[in-house]
C-alpha cells in the first residue's frame, strides 16, 4: 500500500513514517529534506504520478486552520481523488481540518491510520493467498 505523507512543519511526520514503513507500507513524501516540492525540483516527479498511484494521503499537522506550504500536497491529493487523513503532530496533540477542506478530509489519529493501513495490507495479502504476519 502506497501512502503519501505531508506535514505542517519539517520533521512532524517522521514518527508516523517510521511506523507506517514498519507496518509494511510504502511511504512517499511531498518534499525533499530541503523543503522543495518533489514535482518542482529539477528532474523531480510527484509521488501522486507514481505508477499504481497512492492509496492514501496523510497530513501531519499542528493546531490551526491554515495550510502551510509544506501541506499543499493535500490539495494535490484531493484533486487526484486520493483520500486524505489529517492527524495531529505529536502524541496527544490536537488538529483540525484545514480551512475550506472540512468534509473533504478525515481528521483522525496516527494510531488509527497505522491500524487501517496494516489491516488493508493483511486483507490484500489474504486475498492474494500470501501469508501475512
Amino acid at each position: 500500500m502506497r501512502v503519501l505523507v505531508t506535514e505542517g512543519r519539517f520533521g512532524d511526520a517522521d514518527p508516523l513514517i517510521t511506523r507506517l514503513r514498519a507496518g509494511g507500507c510504502e511511504v512517499s513524501v511531498c518534499h525533499y529534506r530541503a523543503g522543495i516540492c518533489q514535482a518542482l525540483a529539477p528532474g523531480g516527479r510527484c509521488p501522486l504520478d507514481h505508477p499504481g498511484g497512492v492509496a492514501l494521503t496523510v497530513d501531519v499537522r499542528g493546531p490551526g486552520a491554515d495550510l502551510t506550504a509544506r501541506e499543499f500536497g493535500v490539495i494535490c491529493a484531493l484533486r487526484e481523488r486520493v483520500p486524505v487523513a489529517v492527524v495531529p503532530a505529536g502524541p496527544g496533540g490536537e488538529t483540525e481540518a484545514p480551512a475550506g477542506l472540512e468534509g473533504r478530509v478525515t481528521v483522525t489519529t496516527a494510531d488509527e491510520v497505522v491500524d487501517a493501513c496494516t489491516s488493508a495490507l493483511r486483507t490484500a495479502a489474504s486475498r492474494a493467498g500470501t501469508p501475512s504476519e
